[in-house]
């Protein structure tokens, strides 16, 4: 798993070569562009030669479909195809959904279909209702093919969330991007791929895409965290006591108080305790859960006080966050540039897998 990564937009371009090159298929595409849509400005993006174009791999191991019958590649030989990689709990994943959404309702009546595979990044994402419950969450339509198994991940060669491969009417492949943004740029190569040649489209929908001065994206747990201010991992599965030292002195990794349990890709507390993260970012992400599934209340300030409301996310209420089952939550936003301390008060039973920022 240490080789599937989310990467940000500001990655894109180099990205989109990386994953081009794992399929066998050398693709150059035009410069990130964090903008979001079609635009006067929009760029001409660079498809793969016709006479280098290979066919895709088919839909392989997947366990269930969502939105569809079980699809083969054969089946949608004269659409051209959008295949997007993604998992729910990824913040860059769902920030992608409202351009592939204007996308599809833009081009689908010229021949342009989306499919979803959802290849998983944590056990949780496994199950098929948590999946179901997400993709009617997120307003996902199209159909959605559940690649638990990461079989299908494994046949395209792939290893980023998200990652757009577009396949051309005669199921071949034509352009890779992985990660967030260039949708200008995707844009216009799915309207090259319809026939209707590289202009400008009314723009895709969707959140601004974060910058490059943003806390990257921090696990907890063994497998791919680190702990701040000199804290360690104790041995999996056994409780360790961590002091409470008050605000962490260095940026971009978490600190704990309290009893915590490594469980490799997540931390759980083990008593009621604190997760505290100096950070820089408009947005603060939180991917969590409670160990039973029953509903668990975590208490949030930002600086030492309480979250304002205008800095309070959709998941944030004036009493603190309620965490069930694992998922992603929108902890604060539109925070004042600069860095800033949040500081999560947990019951016993919190788990954390990671946090993200826009």
């Amino acid at each position: 798993m240490g080789s599937r990564h989310r990467y940000r937009w500001a990655l894109g371009a180099v990205l989109a070569v990386v994953a081009a090159l794992a399929v066998g298929v050398a693709v150059t595409h035009p410069s990130a562009d964090p903008g979001g849509g079609g635009t006067g400005g929009a760029p001409t993006a660079s498809l793969v030669p016709e006479g280098d174009r290979r066919p895709v791999p088919d839909f392989t191991g997947i366990r269930q479909w969502i939105n569809s019958p079980p699809l083969h590649r054969d089946q949608l030989r004269g659409s051209v195809v959008l295949v997007d990689f993604w998992t729910f709990s990824c913040v860059n994943c769902t920030r992608t959904i409202p351009h592939l959404r204007a996308l599809l309702d833009h081009y689908r009546d010229r021949g342009l279909v989306i499919v979803g595979v959802h290849s998983p990044e944590f056990d949780f994402e496994k199950d098929p209702a948590n999946v179901a419950a997400a993709v009617r969450r997120l307003g996902v339509t199209w159909p959605v093919a559940l690649d638990s198994a990461m079989a299908t991940w494994n046949a395209y060669g792939n290893q980023y969330w998200p990652a757009e491969y577009l396949v051309d009417r005669q199921g071949r492949l034509a352009y890779v991007h992985a990660g967030e943004g260039e949708y200008a740029g995707t844009e216009n190569a799915v309207l090259q791929l319809l026939g209707g040649g590289a202009t400008a489209a009314p723009a895709a929908t969707g959140g601004a895409t974060p910058g490059s001065d943003t806390t990257p994206e921090l696990y907890a747990g063994s497998l791919r965290g680190s702990l701040g201010d000199g804290e360690e991992y104790g041995a999996q599965g056994t409780r360790v006591d961590y002091p409470d030292r008050g605000d962490p002195r260095a940026r971009d990794l978490p600190t704990v108080a309290g009893g915590w349990v490594d469980r490799a890709e997540y931390l759980e507390a083990a008593t009621a305790g604190h997760v505290r993260l100096r950070f820089h970012a408009g947005d603060v992400y939180v991917v969590g859960g409670s160990a039973s599934g029953a509903p668990l209340r975590v208490g949030v300030t930002l600086d030492g006080a309480p979250v304002p409301a205008a800095g309070r996310g959709p998941d944030l209420a004036a009493g603190g966050l309620t965490v069930g089952g694992p998922d992603l939550r929108h902890v604060l936003q539109g925070v004042t540039p600069g860095d800033h301390v949040i500081d999560l008060a947990v019951p016993a039973g919190f788990r954390l897998y990671t946090f993200t920022f826009g």
